[in-house]
């Protein structure tokens, strides 16, 4: 079941980054701290399982399974990126490397703002990050520093995954459990910016129906699933209102700040069509064999270059690169720290 979880964990939505200034670095240096599932989770999957740590993972970067669900970048990276920093440490290996100046990762694969087939919840990465303040691992006077610190969220699609499959949770009570999921998330997002975090920056849910996964036929790839995108729909509506009132709650009209990871997405399928010959149907995945919704060793990914979608449920290094061209513009005005 950890396997189903994972597959949407690594769609959304939500990573929470936070940047700032580092007790053992130079003050204005930016660190990244990293919550979510996995389309951002870069290593804290388990080693010993089927995932991302083993074949086809990680072909295009770094040439070998590294933890990442794709065979290259995730989002994490291209926010660090962008920073210009390197992407931060996962949690689960801050023992094992010297490298934690620049942040740490909490994000999992599977995870949700409520418990999905994973235990690392949202609130479970927080706990966390609030442990390592409070040994004084970052110190707040510096690593938190008011003038510099970001937050960026992203998670929500296991919850959904969860409730249908696990939970047999039917349509008509989807409204309530969409409220509550935002609710949720709207909490965790106060509880960073109260934690000392000046900006929290949080991702939409993506374009669901767009996933392979939920394309019916699977053997056509022509149409996304418009049902689930009117739910995705949905819950970004209720998350930018949520946003607006914690903003409005704060008197500070730019702390909680919402990235479109939905139009991204879309934006970026559409650019994929209008290509030349040499893409393949940007909703068809590159992987040959999938279980459960992600890459199975077996599967082969011959060409991911020309591939949006790396499985069912992640996109390509490829994807995400078109992904976050279409992210950057907000990410200047919004992350202007």
């Amino acid at each position: 079941m950890e396997g189903k979880g994972f597959f949407l964990g690594g769609l959304l939505l939500f990573s929470i980054a936070a940047i700032s200034t580092a007790q053992n670095g130079p003050k204005g240096s930016p660190k990244l701290f990293v919550f979510g599932d996995s389309y951002v989770d870069t290593g804290n999957w388990p080693q010993n399982v089927r995932g991302p740590w083993k074949e086809p993972f990680g072909i295009t970067f770094p040439g070998k399974p590294n933890g990442r669900a794709s065979d290259g970048r995730v989002l994490t990276d291209h926010i660090a990126s962008f920073l210009g920093i390197e992407s931060p440490t996962p949690y689960q290996l801050r023992n094992t490397s010297k490298n934690t100046q620049q942040g740490l990762n909490f994000a999992y694969g599977g995870s949700g703002a409520f418990p999905t087939w994973v235990k690392d919840t949202l609130t479970v990465q927080i706990d966390q990050f609030q442990q390592l303040l409070k040994e004084n691992v970052y110190s707040r006077r510096w690593d938190l520093d008011y003038s510099s610190s970001v937050a960026l969220v992203s998670t929500g699609l296991n919850d959904y995954s969860f409730y249908s499959a696990a939970k047999k949770g039917s349509k008509d009570g989807l409204p309530a459990f969409t409220e509550g999921l935002v609710n949720q998330l709207a909490a965790d997002l106060q509880r960073i910016n109260h934690l000392g975090v000046k900006k929290v920056v949080v991702a939409t849910l993506p374009v669901m129906g767009c996933l392979p996964i939920h394309i019916i036929p699977p053997n056509s790839y022509q149409n996304c699933d418009e049902e689930s995108n009117k739910n995705a729909r949905i819950h970004n509506q209720l998350l930018l209102k949520a946003v607006e009132k914690l903003n409005t709650d704060d008197g500070n009209k730019s702390t909680f700040v919402v990235l479109d990871l939905y139009n991204a997405m879309a934006s970026a399928i559409d650019q994929f069509r209008q290509a030349n010959t040499e893409y393949k149907n940007p909703l068809q995945s590159c992987c040959s064999k999938n279980v459960e919704f992600i890459c199975s060793a077996e599967g082969l990914c011959p060409n991911p270059k020309s591939s949006f979608f790396f499985d069912l449920a992640h996109p390509s290094d490829n994807g995400w690169n078109a992904i976050f061209s279409f992210l950057q513009c907000s990410l200047n005005k919004d992350l202007n720290v």
